[in-house]
């Protein structure tokens, strides 16, 4: 809350306060419930006719990871706790908003580890959208691209996962480059009522897992997101992240773009950084196979569109002085 402070974002918001700090096991629970509530009041509040139509949750525990049937006990009892995760808050809201009539929800989890959680709830259901980026970790075990979703939700489960990247750790320009192909393409066709953000910073440098983005990363993902959604309601909450000063200045980033502030470009959008990632054009190629049967129309999600653009890169590059290699806001909403 210091980092907001400091950086003037309080004073620019309304608060709504639920609940106190806790770091006893024993309320843990708790906790949770009391996040699980803030998210379903910030999305209400969202959607209402009078308040803000964007809303940042800074509330823990985190929830994507916990599911309606989950892991079993010790008894061997189903315990939808996984992972840190008691309730899955980001689902608990986006039911509630399709109890008030909300037709499409989109989720999109930028949290390091694949929400397993929020995929379980809703694989099979086509009113919600869930689109994923995340690296391929041990934990949960889930989140292959192959994953579309099942029945009637298939094709709405979107996983962009890095495969391989502890041997290339993602930087922002792979993000952006699967921002500006496939999360924004697929959002802008489906056209959804509400906008929920899984805010995991995990991915953050410093964070010790399979990416390397700066806070500004996450400020500029959002920022494309709401350019691309300009009048859909949104809420932000918080899900992973384990540096308390990285986490600060990714809450800062984000909250700022909700705020409507410019976010300044990431050094890392150079094309020198994109060339030099392994993975990226193999994960998107693989994406765009797996979801141009239920995206390649609407939203123009073709393994050609983007064989097309790593072959531009690769243009663009040639007869470039290294100073000037930039990649230019590849998260703007033209594609």
């Amino acid at each position: 809350m210091s980092a907001l402070q400091a950086a003037g974002i309080t004073t620019r918001c309304d608060l709504l306060q639920c609940g106190r700090e806790s770091s006893d096991e024993e309320l843990q629970r708790s906790a949770a419930r009391v996040a699980a509530a803030a998210v379903i009041d910030a999305t209400k509040h969202v959607l209402g006719d009078h308040g803000p139509r964007r809303s940042f949750v800074l509330a823990r525990p985190p929830g994507h990871h916990a599911s309606r049937t989950g892991v079993p006990d010790e008894g061997g009892e189903g315990d939808f706790a996984e992972g840190g995760c008691y309730y899955n808050s980001v689902a608990v809201a986006a039911a509630a908003a399709q109890q008030d009539g909300v037709d499409r929800i989109a989720i999109v989890d930028f949290d390091v580890h694949h929400g397993n959680g929020t995929q379980e709830i809703f694989e099979s259901d086509p009113s919600v959208l869930v689109i994923s980026l995340h690296a391929d970790l041990r934990y949960p075990g889930t989140g292959a691209i192959e994953e579309v979703g099942e029945g009637a939700g298939a094709g709405f489960n979107v996983n962009i996962m890095w495969e391989g990247s502890a041997d290339w750790p993602p930087h922002y320009a792979d993000y952006a480059v699967a921002v500006k192909l496939v999360v924004l393409p697929i959002l802008q066709a489906f056209r959804p009522g509400l906008l929920l953000i899984s805010a995991g910073f995990d991915a953050a440098e410093g964070e010790g897992f399979h990416a390397k983005l700066a806070p500004e990363s996450f400020g500029a993902m959002t920022e494309s997101m709401l350019t691309a959604l300009p009048d859909v309601p949104t809420v932000a909450a918080l899900e992973g992240g384990y540096v308390p000063p990285m986490v600060a200045r990714c809450c800062v980033a984000v909250m700022g773009a909700l705020l409507g502030d410019k976010v300044d470009e990431p050094e890392e959008t150079k094309i020198s950084k994109l060339s030099e990632s392994k993975g990226c054009k193999a994960t998107l190629l693989k994406v765009a196979e797996a979801h141009e049967a239920h995206w390649g129309e609407s939203a123009n999600l073709t393994v050609a569109k983007v064989k097309a653009f790593f072959e531009g890169q690769r243009e663009r590059q040639k007869g470039l002085p290294n100073a000037f290699r930039t990649v230019s806001r590849l998260v703007s909403c033209a594609v």
